[in-house]
């Protein structure tokens, strides 16, 4: 069963019928969300208690989630991904409780199948046919193939930069994949206009809101493998921030259920310099984000100019005393290669971002050294490789090349 009650939203008191389709997009930086009775919730269901027929996946979490028949569920097996110690790293960093969240295990290799799979469930439950949406990648990646495992039907607007292994996935999956031939942070407002013309469901982000309860199962899983407590620290990079206002949700969710106790943790948003309205709103104290118009930066997930979670997102930083920290691209990609070396775990470059503004943050004592810090480390690295600088590769022609302890000598 599920505790899906109705459609509210985070500012205001509005509720909506649960089994009404509804597109509730707002422009002042308020989100929909389903809600859930917690109350019947928190007194009929226990931790230990979670059902166990899908205890690989997400949805071990299906009675918080907004499905009502478990039958509609379209699954690959998304989620319940490793929560890694990084004691080598953490060295590196002078900290001492380092943890990746490893998002780079789900089907198509980034954190999005959690949304995608959520959202789909949800609106073939609910009849739709046909969904629209612009991403930079990754997104377009998830929603091709779940879409197509649903038997709906998929088009995806594009950059010219989405890197090769997402547009192939794309484009090997089925949907209806796009070059958008304009400035990015224009691409919205065409998909807003096939919306429109054609009826196609826009599920563009936070543009509906069901693609948060997938991703909020980041946040529940996290709890439930620090043993039910939450993270001192959650560093999280940071585009549209969608993940980010799904994981607010589930700790806000776990709190009222009272499978957690305790502060939220301190919140550390990362970004791009060459795309970073987040970052700039968080330095001039504004409550949204303005349009970053002129994006010089690495492809993928990172690259929103106009992210629809800004303000939940700027109100959790600053009531946790967090932190919005912009880094380049060059150590980014260094922090990628850094992280290989220590744990031998290849991660995007959006991760490489996050762990170099961690980095940042404790070197100018705003994350305390001592703290349990969680990366979300959203995607695989095998998802980065055309942005990954080449390394050189040495030619092996015969033994004379190693010296007599073994090292190679050329």
């Amino acid at each position: 069963m599920s505790y899906f009650s109705y459609i509210g939203s985070r500012y205001d008191d509005q509720k909506h019928d649960r089994d009404t389709l509804h597109g509730l997009a707002y422009t002042d930086g308020n989100v929909s969300e389903a809600k859930y009775d917690l109350d019947r919730a928190g007194q009929e269901l226990s931790r230990p208690s979670l059902p166990d027929a899908l205890d690989a996946s997400m949805w071990r979490y299906r009675a918080l989630m907004p499905v009502i028949d478990p039958n509609a569920i379209v699954s690959l097996g998304e989620g319940w991904t490793p929560l890694l110690d990084a004691p080598s790293h953490a060295r590196r960093l002078d900290c001492a409780q380092l943890y990746l969240k490893d998002e780079g295990r789900n089907p198509t290799g980034t954190f999005k199948d959690r949304g995608a799979s959520a959202a789909v469930s949800r609106l073939r439950e609910l009849g739709v046919g046909t969904v629209v949406h612009n991403s930079s990648g990754n997104a377009a990646a998830a929603w091709a193939s779940y879409t197509r495992r649903a038997g709906m039907r998929c088009i995806n607007l594009v950059p010219e930069d989405i890197s090769p292994v997402a547009l192939q996935q794309c484009l090997y999956l089925g949907s209806e994949t796009y070059m958008f031939d304009g400035p990015w942070h224009e691409s919205g407002k065409l998909v807003s206009a096939l919306q429109e013309e054609f009826g196609w469901f826009n599920v563009g982000t936070l543009k509906e809101p069901y693609r948060v309860e997938g991703k909020k199962t980041m946040g529940y899983e996290i709890c439930e493998q620090l043993g039910w407590q939450m993270p001192e620290v959650l560093v999280y990079p940071t585009g549209g921030a969608l993940g980010l206002v799904a994981i607010y949700k589930a700790f806000e969710e776990l709190l009222d259920l009272g499978w957690v106790t305790g502060q939220m943790p301190q919140v550390i948003v990362v970004q791009y310099e060459g795309c970073a309205p987040i970052v700039r709103a968080y330095n001039e104290d504004q409550i949204r984000a303005r349009p970053w118009l002129k994006i010089d930066t690495l492809p993928g997930g990172l690259k929103s100019a106009t992210p629809s979670g800004d303000r939940v997102t700027l109100d959790w930083v600053r009531q946790t005393k967090g932190h919005a920290v912009a880094v380049s691209a060059t150590d980014s990609i260094a922090a990628v290669r850094d992280l290989a070396l220590d744990e031998g775990l290849l991660v995007s470059a959006e991760v490489g971002a996050a762990l170099a503004g961690l980095k940042q943050s404790l070197e100018q004592g705003i994350v305390k050294k001592d703290a349990r810090i969680v990366v979300v480390a959203t995607g695989s690295g095998l998802k980065a490789t055309s942005i990954l600088p080449s390394l050189p590769l040495p030619r092996l022609a015969g033994l004379g090349q190693f010296s007599a302890a073994g090292e190679y000598v050329g």
